[in-house]
């Protein structure tokens, strides 16, 4: 399961949150191990006995939860479903009720606005990272090396902890995005990027996770910290669930 899990809950929230964390300086040596090893261990670790990996699909539903010192805090639902090869759906609720959707069907992508009752379709580079998220959270994926076109592994040092970091690029992406490994359990502990929108618009972008449970026989993440655009948001995993049977309409954008 290694990385699937945290970078689905990762993308969603790039898409739907805010926050910015004070800057963390790493102090990186040559790796001691290789990738192909790491991952191996990675596996291991989140995925012992290869429940995730001999999966069709899954469902994992999200509480994200914003707060403000003099103003309401901010609850929103997102729930993640994904089925084999390449089918994913990221949607946010507000108050029970849907308010965008992401989706693929492997071929197209779309982003869907309830409230304007507005379907946008992804142009190339939208629905290369969908495509990148889907090839992500696929079961049994060939890893990191089979995502993205460059990875760099270094052992890293910094004031959260001693860890693994590979350094990831896509054939067509400007900024790296940075996976933290733990060095000693082998869990994914924070996803770090920049994240540009339109032209001009780069902003950094952090997730922190906090806590690890075993679910469904998976070791997933279930609280993470999303930083970005000045906000923290506290993330919580509500629900999870391997193979669940999906009607195809759930990866395509709803008729308004």
């Amino acid at each position: 399961m290694k990385k699937m899990v945290l970078f689905l809950a990762a993308f969603v929230l790039i898409l739907f949150a805010g926050g910015c964390a004070t800057e963390i300086i790493d102090v990186v040596s040559p790796a001691d191990i290789s990738l192909a090893e790491l991952e191996k261990r990675m596996n291991a670790a989140s995925d012992p006995d290869g429940l995730f990996a001999a999966s069709s699909s899954y469902v994992m539903r999200q509480e994200v939860k914003q707060e403000f010192f003099l103003d309401d805090d901010i609850v929103q639902m997102v729930e993640v479903k994904f089925e084999k090869p390449d089918k994913i759906a990221l949607i946010t609720f507000v108050d029970n009720e849907p308010s965008n959707i992401f989706c693929t069907d492997g071929k197209r992508g779309w982003i869907a606005d309830y409230a304007s009752r507005k379907i946008v379709l992804l142009d190339e580079k939208g629905l290369d990272r969908m495509q990148m998220l889907a090839s992500l959270g696929r079961p049994g994926s060939g890893g990191y090396s089979a995502v993205f076109k460059d990875v760099q592994l270094v052992k890293c040092s910094n004031e959260l902890g001693n860890f693994y970091r590979l350094e990831c690029r896509l054939e067509n992406q400007e900024y790296p995005i940075y996976f933290y490994v733990d060095m000693d359990d082998y869990l994914l502990r924070r996803v770090k990027m920049k994240v540009q929108i339109g032209e001009n618009d780069v902003f950094d972008y952090e997730n922190r996770i906090m806590k690890y449970e075993l679910r469904e026989g998976v070791v997933i993440p279930v609280e993470t910290q999303v930083h970005q655009l000045g906000d923290t948001q506290e993330c919580k995993v509500l629900y999870y669930q391997l193979n669940p049977k999906f009607p195809a309409n759930d990866f395509q954008p709803p008729v308004f």
